[in-house]
């Protein structure tokens, strides 16, 4: 319990601390957002088309057994983002928890506790491409992890945007400081990472993300995060949906006793609002 109350007292800190720079780019930009193509009109980025205020969802899943063995596993996970003229801010929490009791065992043992948060800004240069920083909080009690903070500066690039889908890609150096199976260390790293959308109908929506974060002077030491996702709504206007992720996270040095990789698949409901 005191690990999740520090990490998220940390990812807490990290969103409020982005969501400053990112009121204060809001603040400043109007003033430098003049960009006219040859004609004289405004030119609009790529993926910053300007929104009514921020658009936010939440989901929740709970999976339950009772009989020889009592199991409860619940995920929660909440995302909100604004975009105006050439800036996009994002903000985003989820989490894991699982527990087994055992028959005639008096105590749980528990099997899953996952919280991460991050929050993203990204300021467009032009039609295809923007920078952006990012701020990631992690912490992972079964592998160890006790806290894992990512700083990750960079440029990323729209291959392809229009209603039906978009492609972007983005890269920059990184910084992550760690606790992991009791030890605290930092370490520069690179960031590479992608991430595809694709709506099959105003309906339904499938999307795919990978990340990777190896450290640059120790190759062999890296961070692999990977999400696959389909979404259909339930309700008109999709508020109400349906959401099923895949997701994956590969430590090529895990701690002592640990498996390198962590799979899981969730299904939850979504509400947007």
């Amino acid at each position: 319990m005191t690990a999740i109350m520090k990490i998220s007292q940390l990812v807490v800190a990290t969103i409020l601390l982005a969501g400053a720079g990112g009121a204060q780019a809001q603040t400043n930009t109007t003033a430098s957002t003049n960009q006219t193509n040859s004609n004289g009109a405004p030119v609009q980025p790529k993926g910053t088309t300007p929104t009514n205020g921020w658009k936010s969802s939440v989901s929740f899943g709970l999976t339950i057994a009772r009989g020889n063995t009592d199991t409860i596993l619940d995920s929660a996970t909440a995302f909100t983002e604004e975009k105006w003229l050439q800036n996009d801010l994002m903000f985003g929490a989820d989490g894991l928890y699982g527990e087994t009791k055992l028959p005639n065992k008096s105590t749980e043992t528990e099997t899953a506790e996952i919280i991460h948060g991050f929050s993203q800004y990204n300021r467009s240069f032009g039609i295809d491409w923007y920078g952006y920083g990012r701020i990631d909080g992690f912490h992972d009690g079964i592998a160890d992890i006790k806290y894992r903070l990512t700083l990750a500066p960079g440029l990323g690039y729209y291959f392809v945007t229009n209603k039906t889908m978009n492609f972007r890609v983005e890269t920059g150096p990184g910084y992550i400081k760690e606790q992991l199976d009791g030890t605290t260390e930092s370490f520069a790293t690179l960031r590479l990472a992608e991430k595809f959308n694709y709506a099959f109908s105003p309906h339904a929506k499938a999307w795919e993300s990978v990340e990777i974060l190896p450290q640059v002077n120790e190759f062999d030491n890296y961070i692999v995060n990977a999400e696959a996702g389909v979404e259909a709504g339930l309700t008109k206007g999709n508020r109400l949906s349906l959401r099923t992720v895949l997701q994956d996270s590969h430590n090529n040095v895990p701690a002592a006793g640990r498996l390198k990789n962590d799979l899981k698949l969730i299904a939850s409901l979504a509400y947007k609002f």
